[in-house]
Parts: C-alpha cells; sequence; structure tokens
C-alpha cells in the first residue's frame, strides 16, 4: 500500500528566496505530509541558506538542504544530487517556482503505480500578482486569486482524472512538475549532466524513461499548482542540447552517459 512516507518531494532553487519562502510554506501546509522535502541547490548565496534553517524548525518533516557549488546551470547535476539523497521510494520534482495547493502531496499519493511517469499542469501567476505575494509571503492562492492565468488548472476533481487522454509524449513533459518511483529513476541513471544550460534536459529525461517502459499519466484536475512568473530563461546551447535529445530518440537510450550512479 502507498504511504506518504515514501514520497520525497525534491525542490530546485537557485539565489530566489523570494519565491522559495512560498514554495516552502505551501509544503508545510500539505493535507497528507510527505516523508522529507530536499532543496536542491544549485549554487545559492547566504540569503538562501538562511531561508531554509529556518524553515527547518517550521516544516513538519525532515527538510534537507542539498548545496552545490555556483558553476552555472547545474541543474541536472543538483537533481541527480539530491534524489541520490532522497530516503523516499517516490520522488516529487519541483521547480523553485511552483506553488504547490494543500492536496498536492494527497493526490500524488493517489497516483502512484508502477510503471507511470506522472506530470502536472499548473496556473501561471501574473507579474503584478507574483511580486505582491511575495512582497507579502502569502503562499495561499486558490481558484479565485487575482492575478491568475490558466486558472481552471486549479480546479480539484480526482473522480475524473481518469477521463483525460494519457500519452507518452514529450510535448508539455516538464520537470517543474513530475513525479516517478526512485527505482526508475536509478534505472535510467537520472538526468543527463553532458546538458549544459538551459534548455531540453528534461525531456530527454522522460525520452529515457519511455524507451525503458514508462507510460506518462497527467495529473488532470489534481495536484494543482501555481508557477510563479519570471522573465524566460536565456540559452545559448539550444543546439547542442537538442542534439543530445535527438541522440537519445534515434538510438533508443534508457542511460545516461554522465548520471546519478557518481553519487551513490
Amino acid at each position: 500500500m502507498n504511504n506518504a512516507k515514501d514520497i520525497s518531494v525534491v525542490v530546485t532553487t537557485y539565489n530566489n528566496p523570494g519565491f522559495l519562502e512560498l514554495v516552502l510554506q505551501a509544503l508545510e501546509r500539505q493535507r497528507v505530509l510527505p516523508g522529507e522535502v530536499i532543496v536542491a541547490d544549485d549554487g545559492s548565496g547566504e540569503e538562501t541558506r538562511q531561508l531554509i534553517e529556518r524553515h527547518k524548525k517550521l516544516m513538519p518533516v525532515p527538510l534537507v538542504h542539498s548545496w552545490i557549488p555556483d558553476e552555472g546551470f547545474r541543474v541536472a547535476k543538483s537533481r541527480n544530487i539530491a534524489v541520490a539523497k532522497a530516503r523516499g521510494s517516490y520522488i516529487i520534482l519541483l521547480d523553485g517556482d511552483i506553488v504547490v495547493t494543500p492536496d498536492f502531496v494527497a493526490d500524488h499519493l493517489r497516483l502512484m503505480q508502477p510503471g507511470r511517469l506522472v506530470t502536472g499542469s499548473r496556473a501561471r501567476l501574473g507579474e503584478k500578482a507574483t511580486r505582491r505575494h511575495v512582497a507579502e509571503k502569502n503562499a495561499h492562492m486558490t481558484f479565485w486569486t487575482r492575478g491568475l492565468g490558466r486558472r481552471f488548472v486549479m480546479l480539484h476533481a480526482p473522480w475524473l482524472n481518469g477521463l483525460f487522454s494519457h500519452r507518452d509524449v514529450l510535448r508539455r513533459a516538464r520537470s517543474c512538475h513530475m513525479a516517478f518511483f526512485r527505482d526508475d529513476f536509478l534505472a535510467v541513471n537520472g538526468f543527463e549532466e553532458r546538458f549544459i544550460g538551459w534548455g531540453y534536459e528534461d525531456s530527454e529525461f522522460v525520452q529515457r524513461l519511455f524507451n525503458h517502459g514508462l507510460h506518462r499519466w497527467n495529473a488532470k484536475l489534481m495536484a494543482s499548482a501555481v508557477h510563479l512568473y519570471h522573465k524566460s530563461s536565456p540559452t545559448n546551447r539550444s543546439e547542442e542540447n537538442m542534439a543530445l535529445l535527438q541522440q537519445t530518440i534515434n538510438e533508443h537510450r534508457k542511460r545516461a552517459e554522465l548520471g546519478v550512479d557518481q553519487y551513490l
């Protein structure tokens, strides 16, 4: 039987304590708590460290700060190290700009099934509303929150989830809200650290999970979350990273060449 203590929530962050404050608040208010929360920190400074230390006293479950030195965008490495530390058998990945609703972990507990990769949608909070929530340190967001786009994502109707199509496609498969069993993560050797800079590292990871035999399931009308506004991340490695993704597709690769096995 699935148990929420089997769940490790891994949150990525980099020098954005205002956003991380809201993300951690939301996880502290879960109706069903995970076994632990791990912050996969890609080299943040002292302000983030102090924030996490403060929330260690507030979080009802263990809060782990998994920090790596700032060497540029190394989110694949930071996630691999965090998952290597995880004690749970099931991993929920969240980006540090995703604020979840109180039923989030409970819904993922219901969605946990062997052979399944769960991906979730998110509503979008506008720029002005994001600034307001950060300034007020207010992580409370609902269907009626001002400044919310795609607000129908916030509807909660778990009994209707099975009506939606569940296709094994890469489109919109983003690691900002994704869940899978840790054993499957280890089987494909986690994220490919040959990806440098922003772009396609999550799509390549998902493709290897498909090659490994997992099937994608959408968390429609469940596990609602809100994406905080920020400017898009620039990339100067899109061609190189796309080439790595295409290689994985063409060669039906299942394991990362430079992956999590370094840290086990």
